[in-house]
């Protein structure tokens, strides 16, 4: 089909508008890292590049004593709190879908009335909880308000209700049991919801910052969203260094989101 003038030119507009979108992601990544080689100096310029490159910055973020506590830390809790979270949503909306109970509109209901509920409002609350079962400055402390979302569920409830209960039926006349329906059939078949929920829970726990700030004291167990802060380097004036530990904080989540992206596209192939 031979292209009009018209189509050259839409098609000329979008790659445009793509490039443009493209360099006003790509430019504050780009800059984190230029700044990350600057001098002290260089920040008084205006400048994207260092003058010279100072990779020392790097070895100042990697001899701290306690970055990498901080980087496990978060990847430990946020890479925890993904798996429980996503684990505890497909089975509440399987649950709240595929099956019949006494109350299941009544829990239904309870579980997105919590959305209308400020964080904040039930932030001391929360607090005084966690003192009294002494999960202070530990893992479990700092995950244990991130464990469900009721935005989340209804995400995976309306992929469960685009499966159909049909299939629930056959396997249930196969005998296959309720956890078998779901690892062998369900969750296959949302595996891009599935990942997405794990994604966002993944992202939102590892970018907390209020609610470690409030549960943890000691260094030893601070993630590193409160601990950025404490490395010393700004209040010192050696803001590359701290840009650099932005830079080795960010990299580990692009490769995540880049890979996750792929997986998400096989997956929707494979539908």
């Amino acid at each position: 089909m031979k292209r009009t003038p018209f189509d050259t030119f839409k098609f000329i507009l979008r790659k445009v508008l793509l490039t443009v979108l493209a360099a006003a992601v790509l430019f504050p990544l780009f800059y984190m890292f230029s700044s990350s080689l600057f001098s002290s100096g260089d920040f008084n310029n205006v400048s994207i590049l260092p003058s010279k490159a100072v990779w020392e910055n790097y070895a100042r973020v990697f001899g701290h004593r306690y970055f990498f506590t901080y980087i496990f830390n978060s990847v430990g809790t946020s890479v925890l709190a993904a798996i429980i979270r996503t684990a505890v949503v497909v089975l509440a909306a399987f649950a709240l879908t595929h099956l019949r109970f006494c109350g299941r509109k009544a829990v239904l209901m309870a579980l997105v009335l919590t959305l209308f509920v400020p964080q904040e409002a039930v932030l001391y609350q929360n607090y005084r909880t966690t003192a009294a079962l002494g999960l202070l400055d530990t893992w479990a402390g700092i995950i244990c308000t991130s464990l469900f979302s009721a935005a989340q569920m209804l995400l995976m409830m309306g992929a469960f209700h685009a499966v159909g209960t049909e299939s629930y039926d056959s396997a249930r006349i196969d005998g296959a049991s309720d956890m078998r329906y779901i690892t062998s059939v369900l969750v296959p078949l949302t595996t891009p919801v599935v990942m997405t929920v794990a994604l966002q829970t993944l992202i939102t726990v590892f970018n907390n910052y209020l609610w470690p700030l409030l549960v943890t004291d000691r260094p030893r167990s601070r993630t590193i969203q409160i601990g950025i802060t404490m490395l010393g380097f700004a209040e010192s004036g050696r803001t590359g260094a701290q840009m650099a530990a932005l830079v080795l904080i960010s990299a580990p989540f692009l490769l995540i989101l880049a890979f996750s992206k792929k997986g998400i596209e096989r997956a929707l192939v494979r539908r």
